[in-house]
Protein backbone atom coordinates (compact mmCIF):
# COMPACT_ATOMS: atom_id res chain seq x y z
CA UNK A 1 0.00 0.00 0.00
CA UNK A 2 1.33 3.52 -0.53
CA UNK A 3 2.57 5.48 2.27
CA UNK A 4 0.41 8.11 1.70
CA UNK A 5 -2.98 6.26 1.31
CA UNK A 6 -4.97 6.34 3.79
CA UNK A 7 -8.27 4.22 4.92
CA UNK A 8 -10.38 7.95 4.66
CA UNK A 9 -9.44 8.47 1.13
CA UNK A 10 -9.42 6.97 -2.09
CA UNK A 11 -6.79 4.31 -2.48
CA UNK A 12 -4.37 5.42 -5.81
CA UNK A 13 -4.78 2.79 -8.42
CA UNK A 14 -1.95 0.87 -9.04
CA UNK A 15 0.45 1.06 -12.30
CA UNK A 16 -1.53 -1.75 -14.48
CA UNK A 17 -4.99 0.10 -13.83
CA UNK A 18 -3.32 3.19 -14.36
CA UNK A 19 -1.65 1.96 -17.63
CA UNK A 20 -5.77 0.65 -18.60
CA UNK A 21 -7.29 3.81 -17.97
CA UNK A 22 -5.06 5.61 -19.65
CA UNK A 23 -5.15 2.99 -22.54
CA UNK A 24 -8.85 3.45 -22.70
CA UNK A 25 -8.82 7.14 -22.80
CA UNK A 26 -6.39 6.98 -25.47
CA UNK A 27 -8.17 4.55 -27.63
CA UNK A 28 -11.31 6.54 -27.06
CA UNK A 29 -9.71 9.75 -28.28
CA UNK A 30 -7.86 8.05 -31.40
CA UNK A 31 -11.45 6.28 -32.29
CA UNK A 32 -13.37 9.92 -32.05
CA UNK A 33 -10.18 11.20 -34.33
CA UNK A 34 -10.49 8.42 -36.46
CA UNK A 35 -14.80 8.98 -37.03
CA UNK A 36 -13.90 12.75 -37.95
CA UNK A 37 -10.78 11.59 -40.81
CA UNK A 38 -13.49 8.97 -42.01
CA UNK A 39 -12.40 6.16 -40.53
CA UNK A 40 -8.55 6.87 -40.67
CA UNK A 41 -7.06 6.40 -37.43
CA UNK A 42 -3.83 8.65 -36.62
CA UNK A 43 -0.31 6.72 -36.80
CA UNK A 44 1.61 6.85 -33.60
CA UNK A 45 4.35 9.07 -35.71
CA UNK A 46 1.27 11.32 -36.51
CA UNK A 47 0.40 11.67 -33.04
CA UNK A 48 4.11 12.21 -31.80
CA UNK A 49 5.28 14.91 -34.45
CA UNK A 50 1.84 16.54 -33.66
CA UNK A 51 2.35 16.47 -29.53
CA UNK A 52 6.12 17.44 -30.69
CA UNK A 53 5.35 20.09 -32.50
CA UNK A 54 2.69 21.55 -30.24
CA UNK A 55 5.33 20.99 -27.21
CA UNK A 56 7.96 23.18 -29.42
CA UNK A 57 10.28 19.93 -28.47
CA UNK A 58 10.66 15.97 -28.12
CA UNK A 59 8.24 15.20 -25.38
CA UNK A 60 6.94 12.02 -26.15
CA UNK A 61 7.76 9.28 -29.37
CA UNK A 62 6.01 6.81 -30.97
CA UNK A 63 6.87 4.01 -29.08
CA UNK A 64 5.85 5.72 -26.22
CA UNK A 65 2.33 6.35 -27.51
CA UNK A 66 2.37 2.69 -28.68
CA UNK A 67 2.53 1.69 -25.16
CA UNK A 68 0.52 3.86 -24.01
CA UNK A 69 -2.42 2.77 -25.82
CA UNK A 70 -1.81 -0.78 -25.57
CA UNK A 71 -1.05 -0.43 -21.97
CA UNK A 72 2.20 -2.50 -22.05
CA UNK A 73 5.75 -2.05 -22.79
CA UNK A 74 8.05 -3.58 -25.05
CA UNK A 75 9.11 -6.02 -21.95
CA UNK A 76 5.92 -6.57 -20.61
CA UNK A 77 5.54 -3.65 -18.29
CA UNK A 78 2.47 -0.88 -17.83
CA UNK A 79 3.91 2.08 -18.67
CA UNK A 80 4.65 5.00 -16.29
CA UNK A 81 4.19 8.49 -18.20
CA UNK A 82 5.35 11.67 -16.62
CA UNK A 83 2.21 14.16 -15.83
CA UNK A 84 4.22 16.25 -18.51
CA UNK A 85 3.63 13.64 -20.99
CA UNK A 86 -0.09 13.32 -20.37
CA UNK A 87 -0.51 17.07 -19.98
CA UNK A 88 1.29 17.14 -23.71
CA UNK A 89 -0.84 14.33 -24.94
CA UNK A 90 -4.19 15.81 -23.99
CA UNK A 91 -3.24 19.26 -25.29
CA UNK A 92 -2.55 17.28 -29.20
CA UNK A 93 -6.17 16.14 -28.47
CA UNK A 94 -7.37 19.62 -27.61
CA UNK A 95 -7.63 18.64 -24.06
CA UNK A 96 -5.73 21.39 -21.27
CA UNK A 97 -6.44 19.33 -18.01
CA UNK A 98 -4.31 16.21 -19.72
CA UNK A 99 -3.06 14.17 -16.76
CA UNK A 100 -6.68 15.06 -15.51
CA UNK A 101 -8.15 13.80 -18.44
CA UNK A 102 -6.15 10.34 -19.02
CA UNK A 103 -6.34 9.68 -14.67
CA UNK A 104 -9.58 11.10 -13.09
CA UNK A 105 -12.68 9.65 -13.82
CA UNK A 106 -15.26 12.85 -12.96
CA UNK A 107 -12.80 15.15 -15.37
CA UNK A 108 -12.73 12.52 -18.21
CA UNK A 109 -16.61 12.31 -17.66
CA UNK A 110 -17.17 16.59 -18.00
CA UNK A 111 -14.71 16.59 -21.03
CA UNK A 112 -16.20 13.38 -22.73
CA UNK A 113 -19.31 15.36 -22.72
CA UNK A 114 -17.97 18.30 -24.03
CA UNK A 115 -16.20 16.11 -26.80
CA UNK A 116 -19.66 14.54 -27.45
CA UNK A 117 -21.11 17.72 -27.34
CA UNK A 118 -18.04 19.91 -29.95
CA UNK A 119 -18.65 15.61 -31.99
CA UNK A 120 -22.52 16.55 -32.34
CA UNK A 121 -21.93 20.09 -33.55
CA UNK A 122 -19.34 19.12 -36.10
CA UNK A 123 -22.02 16.03 -37.06
CA UNK A 124 -24.76 18.67 -37.64
CA UNK A 125 -22.37 21.48 -39.81
CA UNK A 126 -21.12 18.77 -41.94
CA UNK A 127 -24.47 16.98 -42.60
CA UNK A 128 -25.99 21.00 -43.03
CA UNK A 129 -22.89 21.97 -45.84
CA UNK A 130 -24.22 25.07 -47.10
CA UNK A 131 -24.96 28.53 -45.39
CA UNK A 132 -28.80 28.43 -46.52
CA UNK A 133 -29.08 25.37 -43.99
CA UNK A 134 -27.28 26.97 -41.22
CA UNK A 135 -29.53 30.21 -41.59
CA UNK A 136 -32.73 28.19 -41.82
CA UNK A 137 -31.69 26.51 -38.21
CA UNK A 138 -30.67 29.37 -36.98
CA UNK A 139 -33.94 30.96 -38.03
CA UNK A 140 -35.82 27.79 -36.33
CA UNK A 141 -33.99 28.00 -33.03
CA UNK A 142 -36.78 30.31 -31.73
CA UNK A 143 -39.54 28.33 -33.00
CA UNK A 144 -42.23 26.30 -30.65
CA UNK A 145 -42.23 22.81 -30.23
CA UNK A 146 -45.39 22.37 -32.37
CA UNK A 147 -43.84 24.44 -35.30
CA UNK A 148 -40.69 22.51 -34.88
CA UNK A 149 -42.76 19.45 -35.70
CA UNK A 150 -44.40 21.23 -38.52
CA UNK A 151 -41.24 22.16 -40.27
CA UNK A 152 -39.43 18.86 -39.65
CA UNK A 153 -42.55 17.19 -41.54
CA UNK A 154 -42.83 19.47 -43.90
CA UNK A 155 -38.63 18.97 -44.54
CA UNK A 156 -39.20 15.11 -44.53
CA UNK A 157 -42.36 15.34 -47.27
CA UNK A 158 -39.61 17.14 -49.27
CA UNK A 159 -37.16 14.92 -49.21
CA UNK A 160 -39.51 12.33 -50.00
CA UNK A 161 -40.72 13.91 -52.65
CA UNK A 162 -37.18 15.26 -54.73
CA UNK A 163 -36.02 11.34 -53.70
CA UNK A 164 -38.71 10.11 -55.73
CA UNK A 165 -38.93 12.69 -58.31
CA UNK A 166 -35.18 11.94 -58.55
CA UNK A 167 -35.64 8.49 -58.49
CA UNK A 168 -38.99 7.64 -60.65
CA UNK A 169 -38.61 10.15 -63.42
CA UNK A 170 -40.20 12.90 -61.78
CA UNK A 171 -43.71 11.18 -60.83
CA UNK A 172 -44.26 13.20 -56.98
CA UNK A 173 -46.81 11.39 -54.66
CA UNK A 174 -50.03 14.02 -53.73
CA UNK A 175 -49.44 15.42 -50.34
CA UNK A 176 -52.07 13.15 -48.16
CA UNK A 177 -53.85 17.01 -46.77
CA UNK A 178 -53.79 20.40 -48.53
CA UNK A 179 -50.88 21.87 -47.68
CA UNK A 180 -51.11 25.56 -49.15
Amino acid sequence: MDAGASGDGEHPLSLPDRAHKISERLNGLILQEAARAGGKAPAYRELADRVNRIAGRSVISRDTIRNLHQATTQKGQPPNPTVETLDWLGLAFGIRCGATYFLDDAKAAVVDEQLHALNALADIRATAGNAGVIGLAQRASGLSDNSLHMLTALADRLSALEAEAAGDGGVATRPSHNGS
